[in-house]
């Protein structure tokens, strides 16, 4: 496995994770069904570990050879891909009746803090990649990387919106959980949102195959 391939990897479960949750929205009733979670689940949690390890590889491959502020930009984006991971592999674990996390940090305040954590640290990550692209990147990531700015600063506002609502209502809910109202009304803000990163992770692949991780 290398750079390239774990980028292939993250596009295609990047967008079987999104089809899925959209589709839940849409259509919740699937979700009644608990095969149907776990599905879901399994799904979700399988694209988080890999957007973890593409930040991986990222830092080892590619990073590494490049300035110190992308190299530093890199470690945040891992630590906010581990943060999210942490949320979904717990979740794996409820779902699926595995008791490996403590009971102290089933709290779902951890959930809503930690959210809007990994996306500050995101846009953080893609702000200082688009600080420090060298000129062959210049033409073909700059707006991709702009996109990726822009997607992962409305999550960071939509997790926000989700933090306020739990400290309000002392009640952790996912947007899509929401009153129908809001999780079909925030929908097209989730697809922009969720298409400019995707757009990033396409054009980078790109990127990849045609001058690989030369600095």
């Amino acid at each position: 496995m290398d750079l390239k391939k774990i980028t292939l990897l993250l596009i295609v479960s990047f967008i079987a994770s999104f089809f899925m949750r959209t589709i839940g929205t849409l259509f919740p009733i699937i979700f009644q069904n608990v095969y149907g979670v776990k599905v879901a689940i399994v799904v979700n949690t399988f694209f988080i570990v890999v957007q973890f390890l593409f930040y991986v590889y990222f830092l080892r491959e590619y990073a590494a050879k490049r300035q110190q502020t992308l190299i530093t930009g890199s470690v945040l984006a891992i630590i906010g891909s581990f943060l999210v991971a942490f949320i979904y592999i717990k979740h794996f674990c409820i779902v699926f009746e595995v008791d490996i996390i403590p009971l102290s940090l089933m709290n779902h305040y951890f959930d809503a803090i930690l959210l809007l954590a990994s996306s500050v640290l995101y846009v953080l990550f893609f702000g200082m990649f688009k600080k420090v692209k060298a000129h062959d990147e210049y033409r073909m990531l700059d707006r991709p990387l702009s996109s990726a700015i822009i997607g992962v600063a409305i999550f960071s506002v939509l997790h926000l919106i989700v933090l306020i609502n739990f400290l309000k209502f002392h009640t952790f809910t996912w947007l899509n959980h929401m009153s129908r109202t809001i999780a079909v009304g925030t929908l097209p803000l989730i697809i922009f949102a969720a298409l400019c990163i995707l757009y990033f992770y396409i054009t980078f692949y790109k990127f990849l195959c045609l001058y690989g991780n030369k600095p």
